[in-house]
């Protein structure tokens, strides 16, 4: 979970392209976009009015919102349960296994 907070850098062919309305700059025709669902993403020149190269990540925190994992903690909590969760069951699969009587261990033919 070390990714949380290290910026994403998209190569060429990550990059969504494409041309703004006339007459408009690429951070203008997104400016409302990027602060509504589009958040995350990443326009890298926003002074452009052709060929808006924008990147769907600009941290790890935005991709990792895509796996429900909105906050730090989140991931190490998980981490946590699944270990907590392969314990208790080890621990009950032991105890079934000592509680066993002689009359269950023999096998009969």
């Amino acid at each position: 979970f070390t990714t949380f907070s290290v910026d994403i850098t998209c190569e060429r062919g990550e990059l969504a392209v494409f041309n703004p309305p006339a007459n408009e700059t690429c951070g203008d025709y997104l400016s409302t976009y990027q602060q509504g669902m589009g958040r995350g993403t990443n326009l890298l020149n926003p002074g452009a009015t052709e060929n808006c190269e924008v990147c769907r990540y600009t941290t790890g925190q935005d991709y990792l919102k895509t796996l429900n994992v909105n906050e730090e903690y989140y991931g190490w909590r998980n981490a946590g349960l699944v270990v907590l969760w392969a314990g208790v069951f080890y621990a009950l699969v032991f105890l079934m296994m000592k509680l066993r009587t002689k009359a269950t261990k023999r096998a009969s033919a």
